[in-house]
């Protein structure tokens, strides 16, 4: 049965609408320099990507359409290395932007991640969780 989307799909199931929680979770790596900021983080957004494709794929767009900013996501899709999935370095990062990494990320200096989570929370979103999946997760 399909319940829709958001809060017409909470209604139409039963549930209070009010009781949803938008919840996102990525990496996140807080750091003076940017550049190695982007670089610890560009398999998250080759990671997402793929998985986009993939279900884009096998279930096509449906009704929703495609998702916003799919297109820019994705370039260079057939090289994707499960053998290199989820790791800092990964060589399908080459094809994701500073752009996309700052948009998809919490990045830069505390107060840069602070700005970030700010505007995340100002349209609505209720938890970030951290992937602490960056080489500064070893460190002490």
């Amino acid at each position: 049965m399909d319940h829709g989307d958001g809060p017409q799909g909470a209604e139409e199931a039963g549930r209070d609408p009010a009781a949803l929680k938008c919840i996102v979770s990525a990496p996140s790596h807080i750091s003076d320099d940017l550049a190695d900021a982007r670089e610890q983080v560009r398999w998250f957004p080759a990671m997402v990507s793929n998985h986009v494709k993939d279900l884009i794929d096998r279930y096509g767009t449906g009704r929703l359409g495609r998702p916003a900013g799919a297109d820019g996501l994705r370039p260079g899709a057939e090289v994707y290395d499960y053998n290199e999935h989820s790791r800092v370095g990964a060589s399908h990062g080459e094809f994701v932007t500073d752009e996309i990494c700052d948009r998809f990320c919490v990045l830069g200096s505390a107060e840069q991640a602070m700005t970030k989570l700010r505007e995340l929370e100002s349209i609505g979103v209720d938890q970030f969780n951290v992937y602490l999946m960056t080489q500064a997760r070893r460190r002490r």
